[in-house]
């Protein structure tokens, strides 16, 4: 009778919408006893770390109340202007940390670029961005994060299968999954990987006999590069240029799927800044226009590499920061070209509401309060369809 109770339960927790569980940390212990238990069980059957993880959570229940601030927060949170993501203080202090870096990791970056064919200054990216080399680290309890993730978040079967990987490597590695700390999305250690992430790319290059992306710089570096490389990361491309535009040129013709080669760009009269020119060798090869703030703000021609960055972060603001902080740690510590002009701040749910009006014609990639570049090309379609100023930024 209790299992039928048991999958009665499951089907609708499944299915009912995820503030409805967030209510009661009753509601949530019942849960640990009744859905998560019997997964547990399952899968782990009679190993000893069914017993440490119910009694972990069930002694730290009140931590769901923590939680709980933390996600509406995130829900509430604002799309600030783009030009944020780009504070000058703290990029320059990314850049000259990450050049101390190269010469200090000297020999670990040469063997790790080597072998993986990564450029190493996008790994020291990474890692800044992460957490600055690791000294900004997450604190919060992966156990705990995750166990709630799976109980009140929208997308709690995603987190569910995270709690297990979690678990599989703690039992694999041999380490007290109590101890693992965790970001509030749950991602781990100075990479911060989420843990299927962790157990499908993360590498012991130091060959220690652990996979050590907490403390190991060997382990975490290598770890960034695999991942990049599975994902195909080409190291005979540049990541993207800045450019300039022609005014023949609209911001609706951004993205991957209007890809043309660098020589065909510059035919139709993009250009670098200050005179510079493209690398010869990469004329041939697939560049595609990316507006992050539409027209107000930088405009870049990105290769596949920028789409294998968002890879890692599924952010064009992301991607475009560790290709710029790549690029200073690299070559010389400039600024962008074409500044970025202030914007106007969104709520994540007024995006929304522009996405479903404006995926009832045009293509916004989803409605997910999320200004990518379908959604930028969205609102560019719509501004040349009602004879507006195309800017492929909101508002409309």
């Amino acid at each position: 009778m209790k299992n039928i109770f048991t999958i009665i339960f499951s089907i609708i927790f499944i299915s009912l919408p995820a503030p409805i569980f967030s209510q009661s940390t009753k509601v949530y212990e019942y849960w640990l006893d009744e859905f998560l238990l019997p997964k547990l069980q399952q899968k782990y059957h009679s190993h000893k770390i069914i017993d440490e993880i119910d009694m972990h959570l069930k002694n730290n229940i009140d931590s769901v109340i923590t939680l709980k601030r933390l996600l509406k927060k995130n829900e509430q949170a604002e799309f600030s202007e783009p030009s944020k993501y780009f504070n000058k203080k703290l990029i320059l202090q990314k850049t000259e940390e990450g050049k101390k870096n190269v010469k200090n990791l000297h020999k670990i970056l040469e063997e790790i670029e080597n072998i993986y064919k990564v450029d190493k200054h996008f790994l020291l990216a990474i890692w800044a961005n992460e957490t600055f080399f690791g000294k900004v680290r997450p604190r919060l309890n992966a156990l705990q994060v995750l166990s709630l993730l799976s109980f009140s978040s929208k997308n709690r079967l995603f987190y569910l299968k995270e709690l297990f990987y979690l678990i599989d490597f703690a039992i694999e590695n041999k380490i007290n999954i109590k101890e693992i700390k965790a970001s509030k999305a749950g991602a781990l250690g100075q990479p911060q990987f989420l843990p299927s992430t962790l157990v499908k790319f993360a590498v012991d290059f130091d060959n220690d006999g652990n996979i050590d992306i907490w403390s190991s710089q060997s382990d975490i570096l290598a770890s960034i590069a695999n991942y990049l490389k599975q994902f195909g990361w080409d190291n005979s491309l540049e990541w993207g240029y800045e450019v300039k535009l022609t005014k023949s040129i609209s911001c609706y013709l951004e993205g991957p799927d209007h890809s043309r080669s660098l020589s065909q760009w510059k035919k139709l009269g993009v250009s670098r800044f200050k005179g510079k020119k493209f690398a010869q060798n990469d004329l041939n090869n697939s560049y595609s226009l990316m507006f992050p703030a539409g027209i107000y703000g930088p405009i870049y021609l990105v290769s596949k590499n920028f789409y294998t960055l968002k890879e890692y972060n599924n952010s064009d603001l992301y991607a475009l920061s560790v290709g710029f902080i790549a690029d200073r740690i690299k070559y010389t510590s400039h600024d962008f070209f074409r500044p970025w002009e202030k914007t106007e701040t969104l709520t994540k749910n007024e995006i929304i509401g522009a996405q479903e009006m404006l995926s009832k014609r045009y293509d916004t990639g989803g409605i997910d309060g999320l200004i990518g570049y379908k959604t930028r090309r969205a609102i560019g379609l719509y501004q040349r369809d009602n004879n507006l100023q195309q800017t492929c930024w909101p508002p409309l």
